[in-house]
């Protein structure tokens, strides 16, 4: 199951995240691909793996939550034996997909936690500072597709042709006429001499 929501406080203290047991869950390893997102006019997933076990306690449940850089939009995904890739609820590969609107903020999304519990109530939760610790990817970078810089930036054809001091009229209806040697030829000097000199090392 995926989930966006804004994100709220967080009730329980850290204490409650502990583990209260010795046979806590363990973290062994996680993984989501791809790292980047181009996003355009659809939504778009990223695959998200996680590899956890428990000693004594079958594994009821995994929740991986992704936060937007601004922390006002976030990404979860809730994880249980449905998702079971392989191994067993004692020792075994989850993985589930996480989906990003368009409307999604631009830039560097974080793993805001991962919180993986036993049957028993045993979690054991860690953050982004704590995944990098453990060599674990904490980050994923959200970027808008732009389809036709020209019509993004449309200045920028203006620019061009204001940088050459070109003129296109200059050359409308001298095509076929015997001055149309005249006209190519102003607008040849105009962008020799109003061109900023180049400076060479």
């Amino acid at each position: 199951m995926i989930a966006i929501s804004m994100p709220g406080t967080v009730a329980q203290s850290s204490a409650a995240w502990a583990a209260t047991s010795p046979s806590c869950p363990r973290i062994l390893d996680f993984d989501f691909s791809p790292r980047e997102l181009f996003l355009d006019n659809v939504s778009l997933q990223i695959a998200f793996y996680a590899h956890v076990a428990d000693e004594s306690e079958d594994i009821e449940s995994i929740e991986a939550v992704f936060i937007s850089p601004s922390q006002n939009q976030s990404v979860a995904a809730f994880i249980n034996s449905t998702d079971l890739l392989s191994g067993d609820a004692r020792n075994g590969n989850y993985s589930t997909n996480l989906s990003f609107s368009p409307s999604s903020q631009v830039g560097t999304w974080t793993v805001e936690h991962l919180t993986v519990c036993n049957r028993a109530g045993d979690c054991r939760r860690i953050n982004a500072t704590a995944a990098e610790a453990s060599g674990f990817p904490s980050k994923l970078q959200i970027i808008k597709k732009i389809k036709n810089e020209a019509a993004a930036y449309p200045q920028r054809s203006e620019e061009r042709a204001a940088g050459l001091n070109l003129d296109p009229n200059e050359l409308r209806g001298w095509a076929n006429t015997d001055k149309s040697f005249s006209a190519q030829r102003k607008i040849i000097i105009n962008s020799v001499f109003n061109r900023p000199s180049i400076c060479w090392p």
